[in-house]
């Protein structure tokens, strides 16, 4: 158990773990239980942003635009990197092999721009509006949205196969069950306890993209790929941004 959350807390955040040189199948098997605990990490550390952010008296909007930057290192740009690489082969290819090829090559195109574009300002919209407004439902936004998205991307890769015969999202894609996910699940439950009428709406709103990406791609890449388990979880995060400013405007 212990190997499975370091290997989840390495692949999914900057934060220094330390792993052995072979990683046993059944380690990466079980990671995907411990996806949630990457996110609660990061909202911890995006908490401690918003209380260093409001001591030093910075405008909402600033402080929104520190978050998301804090929150694209804690994840190396990672999933960022993902979602550019998925828009690009699905605008930019007709056949699966095609898109496989163009979300392979580092460049990156139009449609991984403006997706980037449209993707870090909708999060910044979100994160400084909820900054703007009370206390309490910014904290609960914080945590529930990462830890929820990755859940969600968990779930992604349980019954779901990888279309290329080697890369990174080969270690956890169709290796999770649903034991590792009703594990996951237990991590849910103190945002569910905490509010569980808004925990179950953002958490609805954060599985959505996984829903649709598992459909898409299936049909247009032949399977998932880390590329798309990091684009789950960064529009998995920002829908749940999005879920929780409509709650709060509500």
């Amino acid at each position: 158990m212990l190997l499975a959350a370091k290997i989840a807390i390495a692949f999914l955040t900057i934060l220094p773990v330390r792993l052995p040189a072979e990683l046993p199948a059944e380690g990466l098997k079980r990671s995907g239980a411990f996806f949630p605990l990457a996110g609660w990490l990061i909202g911890g550390l995006l908490a401690g942003g918003v209380w260093v952010c409001a001591r030093a008296g910075l405008p909402p909007l600033v402080s929104a635009v520190l978050l998301v930057g804090l929150g694209a290192w804690l994840t190396r740009g990672l999933h960022l990197d993902g979602l550019a690489d998925l828009l690009d082969g699905l605008g930019g290819g007709q056949t699966p092999e095609r898109r496989l090829a163009i979300m392979k090559d580092s460049a990156i195109g139009v449609f991984g721009v403006i997706g980037l574009v449209v993707l870090l300002v909708l999060k910044v919209a979100c994160l400084a509006s909820l900054v703007a407004n009370e206390e309490e439902p910014l904290f609960f936004a914080l945590f529930a949205a990462p830890v929820m998205a990755r859940w969600a991307m968990a779930t992604l890769a349980c019954g779901t196969q990888y279309p290329r015969e080697i890369g990174t999202g080969h270690a956890f894609v169709g290796k999770a069950g649903l034991g590792e996910l009703a594990l996951g699940g237990l991590l849910l439950a103190p945002l569910i306890w905490w509010n569980w009428p808004a925990g179950l709406i953002i958490l609805g709103a954060a599985v959505l993209p996984a829903i649709w990406l598992r459909f898409k791609t299936s049909r247009a890449l032949g399977g998932v790929t880390g590329d798309v388990l990091g684009a789950s979880c960064e529009l998995g995060e920002v829908c749940g941004w999005l879920a929780a400013v409509v709650l709060l405007a509500g």
